[in-house]
């Protein structure tokens, strides 16, 4: 298939999806539906089942640490996806991707093992490249092997410093493929005039492998409705692996929260931009609108998403294009 074709079936998809839900959502009820969404099916079985071993093995973990307690078991979290990127210059990539923890309530609720790619902590929605996620390509369009060293990725998180120090912290060590890490997290909300609230975010990782990595975020955001919220985030990212690279980025988007048959959709458009930051100089290297859409769809535990974006890319010799990022997301 050319990637003329390709991408076209792939922008047809991404736009179908949402506007399918949405569809679904607000279609009215007949007598004799043609799919009975609303009634148990296999799929709701399997699901059930399967979230009901994952909490069972929960408990059976935290039973290594001492008694349970029957009115706060122990439980378990996974979220499935399957994330596909496409532009004109890279073309199309498939990425599955798991993220799961487990909660130990016989150990104050301070331990949790945590299951998959690790680098999902890092998304905060508002579209593509506005949390200083990178979106990398490689030659194939499917990698098997970086995708199953991500998604086994196993740490071990101490949580709830925020009981001690009055600031939101955690902090894991864990194990991505042969990358030996340690993950340091801190989070302080406030709230300050005119109805605006303040995020402050700092993340910093080192491991055996991938080295030195960090990541500032400051986010300000004001209710304009109900429904509507205005945001504004900018990052600060380093690394140094082998050389010092630093980089920044700026979102501002406003973000829609509407009611739907399943649960909350959620609407956001914007304008990002964002480059490399060289001998203390920020550079303008990207920019440009993006616009997303999540919802449910079916069922309240399964979501589409959708991402476009029209960025260029100056250090690369990238003209503004077209991006599409897809993700379909099962949580158990």
């Amino acid at each position: 298939m050319s990637p003329i074709i390709s991408g076209f079936a792939l922008l047809l998809t991404c736009l179908a999806l949402p506007i399918f839900a949405y569809a679904n959502d607000t279609m009215a009820l007949t007598d004799e539906p043609i799919l009975q969404f609303g009634n148990s099916t296999w799929l709701d079985d399997t699901r059930d089942d399967a979230k009901n071993w994952l909490n069972h093995t929960a408990q059976h973990v935290d039973g290594w640490f001492g008694v349970s307690d029957l009115d706060e078991p122990a439980h378990a979290s996974i979220r499935l996806m399957l994330d596909t990127h496409y532009n004109e210059y890279d073309g199309t990539t498939i990425k599955p991707r798991i993220r799961g923890r487990i909660k130990l309530p016989t150990l104050e609720n301070r331990l949790s093992v945590m299951i998959g790619d690790d680098k999902l902590d890092l998304e905060h929605g508002g579209g593509i490249h506005n949390d200083g996620r990178a979106i990398t390509y490689g030659n194939n369009a499917f990698n098997r092997r970086q995708n199953r060293e991500d998604n086994t990725s196993l740490a071990l998180r101490w949580s709830k410093f925020q009981n001690d120090i009055g600031v939101d912290t955690d902090a894991d060590i864990g194990l991505r493929s042969d990358d030996l890490y340690l993950k340091l997290h801190a989070q302080k909300k406030w709230n300050l005039d005119h109805r605006i609230h303040a995020r402050f975010e700092q993340m910093y990782r080192y491991g055996t492998k991938s080295e030195h990595y960090a990541l500032s975020t400051l986010e300000f955001s004001q209710p304009q409705s109900k429904h509507r919220t205005l945001i504004n985030r900018t990052h600060l990212s380093y690394t140094h692996k082998d050389t010092e690279e630093s980089a920044w980025g700026n979102s501002l988007y406003q973000q829609h929260h509407l009611d739907g048959k399943h649960g909350t959709r959620t609407f956001g458009y914007g304008i990002y931009a964002g480059g490399d930051v060289v001998d203390k100089r920020f550079e303008l290297d990207v920019y440009g609108p993006y616009a997303s859409y999540r919802q449910p769809i079916w069922r309240k535990w399964l979501f589409v998403q959708t991402d476009i974006s029209y960025y260029n890319n100056k250090d690369r010799d990238r003209d503004h294009h077209l991006g599409i990022f897809n993700r379909l997301e099962m949580v158990f």
